[in-house]
């Protein structure tokens, strides 16, 4: 079976913009590493649930720590860094799936590129917002609230399916939900 390099690209493209955060609000602050932690693969700084100093208590928040918390139960590989508290990670299935941390963001902030479909719904006892076609036909993220000006987004990018798309990001909503600080 040939797979066209449109296919490939797009939903990697979509998810780009999807985990940058399709917003027009400012994000305040200055992006800066946390004390202590590295860039490597293979040491990183565990998620935090204690409160961290300024961003409200995602500060310390560690997204690719979090993907690589549940990635055996899972099944994630190809888990990447891509800085500002953002990861991606591919499950069996090909669908592309991402984790970013927003300290000054809440849910209400939570959008789409536009077509979006957005529902109220929860995530254990969390406040969450599902956004079906996130930045595409076949993308969604669920959004959790943390605090009230604080959230993470769960994304998914599927080749063909919006319905894999949001069962990937709703599974790894609840996966990570427990780890996140209180």
């Amino acid at each position: 079976m040939r797979i066209s390099a449109t296919r490939v690209v797009l939903p990697l493209a979509v998810l780009g913009l999807v985990l940058a955060g399709c917003t027009d609000e400012p994000r305040d602050g200055t992006p800066s590493p946390e004390t202590g932690a590295t860039t490597s693969s293979t040491s990183r700084v565990a998620p935090t649930t204690t409160p961290g100093s300024g961003g409200g208590s995602l500060a310390a928040f560690d997204s690719c720590g979090a993907l690589e918390g549940v990635a055996a139960r899972l099944n994630l590989t190809k888990i990447e860094d891509k800085g500002e508290q953002r990861c991606t990670a591919q499950n069996p299935d090909r669908i592309l799936i991402g984790v970013t941390a927003w300290p000054t963001q809440g849910i209400a902030e939570a959008r789409g590129a536009g077509q979006e479909e957005i529902t109220d719904t929860t995530v254990a006892s969390r406040k969450a917002k599902l956004v079906r076609k996130a930045s595409s036909s076949t993308a969604c993220m669920v959004s959790v609230e943390v605090t009230g000006d604080s959230r993470v987004d769960f994304v998914a990018s599927a080749p063909a399916s919006l319905d894999a798309a949001c069962d990937a990001a709703t599974e790894l909503a609840n996966a990570v939900e427990p780890t996140l600080p209180k």
